[in-house]
């Protein structure tokens, strides 16, 4: 992976924005292993994970994700949704399945997920519209499968098959490079919610478990 750009604060914004998308899309394959498996711990971990990576992606400005993310994603699709991506569609309609034990340690990661996604969306998005909404779209209707393509390209995502060692290497590989990031230029904005500005102190460690649940499932692999 290369390094961050640095010098450029636009590109350094879109660099992590696509990174930590990119930990996100392998952190919901593993927390769709999870689920399967109805490992509810494990579930709970990769829910922390991929909170922690939020704060990641969103780390930067307002004003640079007014002025630089927002606009390559209208321009891609003035609509533009995570909620298209396949990946996570898949583990919300499994979440909707399993329905975590109130005070369990899922129950509470899924929630505390929502609070870091609409604190990230809110301190980026002051006003709270997101772009499916202001392009007048119904945020409950399903999305097409051209929709659910335009997030895979629109992160260099190339849904081909993979082996399990494949699938470590590239994760490990993102992963080392988000860490080795926030090592330098730890990922520290400010928000309104002081559980939010706690959590980001452990960005690294949860980000970090990803590696040692997935060489697990390669382990598990070898070991059939």
């Amino acid at each position: 992976m290369p390094p961050p750009p640095i010098d450029s604060e636009a590109e350094f914004a879109w660099y992590r924005w696509v990174l930590g998308h990119h930990g996100s899309f392998v952190t919901w394959r593993l927390l769709s292993s999870a689920l399967d498996r109805r490992d509810f711990d494990e579930a709970a971990a990769l829910y922390d994970a991929y909170s922690a990576l939020l704060l990641y992606a969103g780390s930067c400005t307002p004003e640079v994700y007014a002025a630089v993310v927002r606009p390559r994603m209208t321009a891609r699709h003035p609509a533009m949704s995570g909620t298209w991506a396949r990946d996570y569609r898949h583990i919300t309609a499994q979440l909707a399945e399993v329905v975590p034990a109130r005070g369990s340690a899922l129950k509470e990661a899924v929630k505390f997920n929502r609070l870091v996604h609409m604190t990230v969306a809110y301190r980026l998005v002051p006003t709270g519209r997101s772009l499916l909404r202001d392009a007048g779209h119904d945020v409950h209707q399903e999305p097409t499968e051209e929709e659910q393509s335009i997030i895979d390209d629109f992160f260099l995502m190339d849904r081909a098959p993979n082996c399990v060692p494949g699938f470590v290497a590239a994760l490990r590989a993102r992963v080392s490079a988000i860490l080795a990031d926030v090592h330098l230029n730890p990922a520290r904005a400010g928000y309104d919610r002081e559980a939010v500005n706690r959590f980001q102190e452990e960005v690294p460690e949860h980000i970090g478990r990803l590696v040692s649940i997935a060489e697990a499932k390669l382990w598990e692999g070898a070991n059939a």
